[in-house]
C-alpha cells in the first residue's frame, strides 16, 4: 500500500515489494500470481483498516446525522495514512477503466461503500433527523461529492494553496445540512416580529457556528 501510494501502481515492481517485505520475489508471486491480485490486496487492506476505524469512531454517535458527519471526517484526507489510502484508491480507478477484472472489483467495492452510506441515511430518515429522500440516490450523490473533492485535495501537497481537507469536510457537511437534514422552523412572537432588527456583531455576521463560510 505504501509503495503504490508513493510511486503509483505501474511504477512498483514485485522486486520492490519483496525488498520492502524482506522476502523473495518467488514468495510474492506465490501469494499474488498477478499484478491485479497485488492491487486488490492493497485496496482490501485499505478498506479493512477504514472499516475498523469507522466502526470505532461512529460507535459514539448520537444519531445517524452525527454518524454521517463522522463518516465524512474519516474520508477527508487529513492524515498521511488517509492520503496514502486515497492514492491507492485512485490507482484502482485508473486500472478499472482499462481492466474488466479490476472493473468488477471496483464495482463491488463501490457497492459496499454506497450501501454503507445509504444505510446511515435510511436510519436518519427513521430517526426523523433526515428528510424522506431516496437513500440510494442520496448516497450516490454524496459519495460522488466526496470522491471529487478528495481528488482536488490530493492534487497538491498540504499547505500549497490547493483544496484543503477542511474545505472538503465543510462542503460535504453542507450537503448533509441542505439536502438531507430536516429543517426546523419556529414562528416569531408578535413582540419579536415588531421589534426592529439590531445590527449584529461581527461574530454574528459570520453565521451560526456550524454554517460553512462563504
Amino acid at each position: 500500500m505504501r509503495l503504490i501510494a508513493e510511486r503509483g501502481f505501474h511504477a512498483v515492481r514485485v522486486a520492490d515489494i519483496a525488498a520492502a517485505c524482506d522476502t523473495s520475489t518467488a514468495t510474492i508471486h506465490y501469494h499474488f500470481p498477478g499484478r491485479a491480485e497485488l492491487l486488490e490486496a492493497a485496496v482490501r487492506w485499505c478498506m479493512d483498516e477504514d472499516t475498523a476505524r469507522r466502526a470505532a469512531r461512529t460507535a459514539t454517535a448520537d444519531d445517524a446525522r452525527e454518524e454521517l458527519r463522522q463518516l465524512i471526517a474519516l474520508q477527508a484526507p487529513y492524515t498521511e495514512r488517509q492520503r496514502q489510502q486515497w492514492l491507492v484508491w485512485m490507482d484502482l480507478w485508473a486500472e478499472a477503466a482499462r481492466s474488466t477484472a479490476i472493473g468488477r472489483l471496483h464495482a463491488d467495492f463501490y457497492q459496499q461503500w454506497r450501501q454503507t452510506v445509504a444505510e446511515v441515511i435510511r436510519r436518519g430518515i427513521e430517526q426523523g433527523v433526515f428528510r424522506a429522500v431516496d437513500p440510494e440516490f442520496s448516497a450516490l450523490r454524496l459519495t460522488a461529492l466526496i470522491d471529487g473533492l478528495a481528488i482536488q485535495v490530493l492534487a497538491t501537497a498540504p499547505g500549497e494553496g490547493g483544496t484543503t481537507a477542511e474545505a472538503m469536510d465543510l462542503a460535504c457537511n453542507a450537503y448533509v445540512d441542505s439536502e438531507l437534514t430536516v429543517r426546523t422552523t419556529t414562528r416569531p412572537s408578535a413582540r419579536s416580529a415588531a421589534r426592529p432588527t439590531a445590527r449584529r456583531s461581527g461574530a454574528d455576521e459570520a453565521g451560526p457556528p456550524d454554517q460553512p463560510g462563504p
